[in-house]
């Protein structure tokens, strides 16, 4: 079973891809930023609960980039930069950030 945070990195991917491959409204960018920016945020959180720490700032960094309160603005061509290098980011900490697997021990 997936966990929120996977599901909201899946989201934001999608996102993502749907913002490199193809010209959106202005609206749309907005989304992107507050979905993007929470899930950086979420991700980041997990990352440093399981001692991930580079991991973790380098999401803290996306979540500032993203963030939809203080805008940073580029053109578009910069954005698809960052917005694929946001892809990347996501899709490998997807396979990074996951609680460890617990043995069970069983007493005869």
């Amino acid at each position: 079973m997936l966990q929120p945070s996977k599901v909201a990195a899946i989201a934001s991917i999608i996102l993502l891809v749907l913002a490199v491959i193809t010209r959106w409204p202005y609206g749309f960018y907005t989304l992107l930023r507050l979905v993007v920016c929470a899930t950086a945020v979420w991700l980041a959180v997990e990352a440093y609960q399981f001692r991930k720490t580079s991991l973790a700032w380098i999401l803290g960094a996306l979540a500032v980039l993203f963030n939809p309160l203080i805008p940073i603005y580029m053109r578009r061509t910069q954005w698809r930069w960052f917005d694929f290098l946001a892809l990347l980011v996501l899709t490998i900490s997807v396979g990074i950030v996951r609680p460890r697997r617990t043995q069970a021990t069983h007493s005869s």
